[in-house]
């Protein structure tokens, strides 16, 4: 059988062990054994082409990016892709695609499905294209093919941005990690549950910790193999595990090479760093893990952000960021990254500001100049719960910051002595002149549950606030607290 997901080709009799097998030295009919050897290159192939995503590309009414990886010997893939309603696909353009040899994964120490230690085999191209000159607000689809028709019986699909309106569903810190697949599920259940609510999302969006650890090629994979990953764009943020190796610390090229995000980042944030505009909404993403250590990082985030807010006005109404790290501790309320980034948001009217990392989803009222204030005249601070039913951890009394905090949830059912079995997602509905958040949860029933269901006025970002105070440019940040990055955690 093929090793799953990953960038080697391996027979034998028990794919997971992650290691490459022998076929039995038994003697065979030659009957049996030419269809044994048949099966197994149609199972090869199959796997050949892997990791298949559709990110954002600058644009997003008329541009969109598509990236996979496929075998070292796939060198002259190309990608074919026409509008949703031409089912015959008479009308298919097809793209050569572009590749780039990738050996970031390999030999690096993981786990199997089954729990045994191993180390990566993924060497393989990466590929991507930037498809441009698409129709707004219309549905496409696309798949990719490699030599023999390789991956041509896979359709997958996007939508570009052009609509007044549009919605998307926010998930965060999935931890997925192979040997414990239940992870993987409760996400799965969540966003089915949330887009049987709401079935018209027209993308993903995720503020990070997709796997348990980043540097774990195999975990990726599987990941891109779940059903979202084919039926929408999808629009990620970097997380500490997402950066992380099991053991050794860890690379932003882990998320670079598993995404085909725009290169607009700021210099060493190429693909990590990136920002894009969907609908009348600038989305600017950050990566924590080389802010959170360095007061120069935190510098060099805000003037790039700074400079993509200036660069592209006119290109859009308002203004939302994400980052992994939270705002404000699940826990008791206590300002974390809320005070390294709430004078930027005041500065440049930020009207959503997204994280994860916490476990505990949060909204706060809007805020500016630290102070509770109107409908569209502050940021609103918001941070996803986790959605594995694992790793969350328990939302408590609100020691600090209690007049801010407008709804906080978690599980409170234990999944060991220190998380809980939180598993929600949140879906943003974006409309010309509000935005509507609903939180949507699994309980500890299994039922599912619509909470802090809620619809804020909106502001474009670059009108004056009537009655506030324009904020100067911040000035120079303290060091930021670092967060736990340890790569034994999963």
């Amino acid at each position: 059988m093929t090793n799953p997901a990953v960038g080697t080709i391996s027979f034998g009799c028990d794919h997971k062990a992650g290691k490459a097998l022998r076929f039995c030295a038994k003697p065979l009919r030659l009957s049996l054994l030419v269809i044994g050897l048949a099966l197994a290159v149609q199972v090869s192939a199959r796997a050949e082409i892997r990791s298949v995503t559709a990110n954002p590309a600058e644009d997003c009414s008329t541009q969109m990016n598509i990236g996979w990886h496929a075998g070292l010997d796939e060198v002259n893939c190309r990608l074919l892709y026409t509008e949703k309603s031409d089912t015959a696909w008479a009308h298919a353009t097809t793209v050569a695609g572009v590749s780039q040899r990738s050996e970031v994964f390999d030999g690096i120490d993981s786990k199997t499905p089954d729990g045994k230690d191993w180390k990566e085999e993924a060497k393989f191209l990466d590929y991507g294209v930037t498809l441009t000159g698409l129709k707004p607000d219309t549905e496409y689809m696309y798949k990719i093919v490699g030599g023999d028709g390789v991956g041509a019986d896979t359709v997958r699909y996007f939508k570009t941005a052009g609509a007044s309106e549009f919605s998307f569903l926010w998930v965060s810190d999935v931890h997925a990690y192979t040997p414990l697949p239940n992870r993987v599920k409760n996400f799965n259940r969540v966003i089915e549950e949330a887009i049987k609510i709401e079935p018209s999302v027209d993308f993903v969006f995720s503020t990070g910790d997709m796997v348990a650890w980043g540097g774990s090629y195999s975990f990726w994979a599987d990941f891109f193999e779940q059903p979202f990953a084919s039926q929408y764009m999808f629009a990620d943020v970097i997380g500490n595990h997402d950066w992380m190796m099991r053991r050794n610390g860890g690379k932003s090229e882990f998320f670079a090479v598993t995404h085909h995000n725009p290169m607009n980042g700021y210099a060493g944030q190429e693909g990590v760093c990136y920002w894009f505009i969907y609908g009348d909404v600038l989305f600017i993403t950050l990566n924590n893990e080389v802010m959170r250590t360095s007061p120069e990082e935190l510098a060099a985030a805000k003037t790039w952000a700074a400079s993509v807010i200036e660069k592209q006005k006119g290109n859009y109404k308002r203004i939302f960021i994400a980052q992994h790290y939270q705002w404000f501790n699940g826990r008791n309320g206590r300002s974390s990254w809320y005070d390294h980034w709430k004078d930027f948001c005041d500065e440049h009217h930020v009207t959503l500001a997204l994280s994860g990392n916490v476990h505990v989803y949060q909204r706060t009222h809007p805020l500016y100049d630290d102070q509770v204030v109107a409908d569209g005249l502050g940021t609103v601070y918001m941070v996803a719960p986790s959605s594995d039913g694992e790793r969350g951890v328990e939302a408590g009394p609100l020691t600090a910051n209690a007049e801010k905090l407008a709804f906080t949830y978690s599980s409170h059912a234990h999944s060991s002595a220190t998380s809980v079995k939180t598993i929600g997602c949140v879906l943003v509905d974006v409309g010309p002149e509000s935005i509507r958040t609903r939180l949507v949860y699994i309980d500890d029933e299994n039922r599912v549950q619509i909470a802090d269901e809620h619809t804020i006025a909106t502001l474009p970002s670059d009108v004056p606030r009537p009655g506030l105070t324009d904020k100067q440019p911040a000035a120079a940040t303290e060091t930021p607290a670092p967060e736990a990055t340890s790569g034994a955690a999963r």
